[in-house]
């Protein structure tokens, strides 16, 4: 299989888009850019640094504005479908993540292990078609370090956790959203290393990878 790169990002950004109009409709434009920077800025900062810095995988042949774009769309589809898959399993009748409090951090968290679940078939099949190619080896399922699931698991966690307490706030401002959203951006991005530090210290103690 010769991998269409061209028809992923294609796929992604139109997915993402479909995402983003649903949030558009529901939360209003302050909400849906707040989703953008903080489920598609943060996730795809920490996905690059992971592509370009640690340099612990790469999409073959692919430059860095590609891989950026794909990330950024890829992150904020992931993130708003799985998200509101969680609400939709979590929500009881007439109530939603926002005004209950119990699920403002239940949601996240289970948006975090369904991200993680639907990955657990989505990556040894790209990496099978050639999208990506891991550069660490994984021991325990198909070769696919913990590492990715565990970052997948970070991200997923943190982002929407951030903008469930920014979308609450309905008396913020357009502009007051999104300037805290490029706010949380530095905070969150070291919580994610803290936080991935501390889960992959744990799997190597295990003698995993």
């Amino acid at each position: 299989m010769t991998p269409n790169f061209t028809l992923i990002l294609v796929g992604g950004i139109l997915f993402a888009l479909t995402v983003l109009g649903y949030i558009w409709w529901r939360f209003g434009a302050g909400d849906t850019l707040s989703f953008v920077i903080l489920s598609g800025g943060f996730t795809a900062i920490m996905d690059f640094i992971s592509s370009f810095v640690a340099r612990n995988y790469e999409y073959p042949g692919q430059s860095a504005l590609w891989v950026f774009t794909f990330i950024f769309f890829g992150w904020i589809g992931m993130c708003g479908s799985c998200l509101f898959l969680a609400e939709g399993i979590l929500a009881r009748p007439g109530q939603d993540m926002i005004t209950q409090h119990r699920l403002l951090w239940q949601v996240p968290l289970l948006t975090a292990l369904i991200a993680v679940v639907l990955d657990l078939f989505i990556d040894p099949v790209a990496v099978a078609a050639g999208y990506w190619v891991w550069f660490i080896k994984g021991t325990v399922y198909f070769e696919i370090p913990l590492l990715n699931y565990v970052g997948w698991f970070v991200l997923m966690l943190l982002a929407p956790l951030a903008w469930i307490q920014v979308v609450q706030r309905r008396h913020w401002s357009y502009w007051r959203k999104v300037m805290v959203s490029l706010g949380a951006l530095v905070p969150l991005c070291i919580a994610s290393i803290v936080l991935s530090l501390m889960l992959n210290g744990a799997v190597a103690l295990l003698g995993l990878q």
